[in-house]
């Protein structure tokens, strides 16, 4: 017997969601001769992976498909199905000085390669989200004193921080024997702090006045790192995202 179509339309609307939010575009790749599978870390939705249909041909709905800018985006998703559809993207608020300058590119693209490893799909990361934002705004304010290198670092601390991978970095994270403050430590990225030589130790060894900057930088004083610091620190984010979440694609 064949079903009315009434109930077919009812059941096909309870399978289909719209979904409308604040996203950025965090990676693409190319399918066919027109698509795009899209990965957008999203306000509402963390990460969410879309087709985005005839998007690298003339197509007005998709015209502001682009990474660094806010986006404003228009997502069909249905139960079962791994990949949305992207249905339109429109720039929220563009950030044109940034993607300008080929040294706040770098330091912007890094961050949404560390973003795209660490944030899990489908998970609202509201704090994760708004540090990258706070970040690419600063890379997209031209009298900024700050280097992108100084930005990064300071912003790459917090978002250990918003995925519950701040470091520990005041004692030893197996035994918890506090660490002197005058004293060097050795910081292991995997175990998420400092290991005391008695626990085995670490190959990085942090100075005492570098790790006093760094724990400053992380309860939030953006001006604690100097500027020999902020390539270690960078480093250090990298391999702490590496050890949790292996390298970055």
């Amino acid at each position: 017997m064949t079903e009315p179509s009434g109930r077919r339309r009812g059941r096909s609307a309870l399978l289909k969601k719209i979904l409308r939010t604040e996203a950025l575009l965090v990676r693409r790749v190319p399918v066919g001769e027109a698509d795009l599978i899209v990965t957008l870390f999203t306000e509402a939705r963390g990460i969410v992976s879309a087709v985005a249909r005839s998007a690298r041909r003339s197509n007005k709905r998709l015209v502001a498909l682009e990474p660094m800018h806010l986006l404003r985006v228009t997502l069909e998703e249905r139960e079962q199905k791994d990949l949305a559809v992207l249905g339109e993207a429109a720039i929220a608020h563009p950030r044109m000085h940034l993607v300008a300058a080929l040294d706040r590119l770098e330091a912007a693209g890094r961050a949404l390669r560390w973003v795209r490893s660490v944030a899990p799909p489908g998970t609202r990361e509201p704090g994760l989200f708004a540090t990258v934002n706070e970040l690419l705004d600063a890379l997209d304010t031209p009298a900024s004193t700050r280097s992108p290198e100084a930005e990064l670092a300071t912003s790459g601390l917090r978002l250990l921080s918003d995925m519950g991978f701040g470091l520990v970095l005041d004692r030893c994270v197996r035994c918890s024997r506090v660490c002197p403050a005058e004293a060097p430590a050795c910081l292991d990225a995997l175990a998420g702090g400092l290991v005391c030589r008695a626990c085995g130790g670490a190959r990085l060894v942090l100075r005492a006045d570098l790790r006093a900057r760094v724990e400053a930088a992380c309860a939030g004083d953006d001006e604690a790192l100097r500027a020999e610091d902020t390539r270690i620190v960078v480093d250090l984010v990298e391999a702490v995202i590496q050890a949790h979440a292996g390298p970055a694609k």
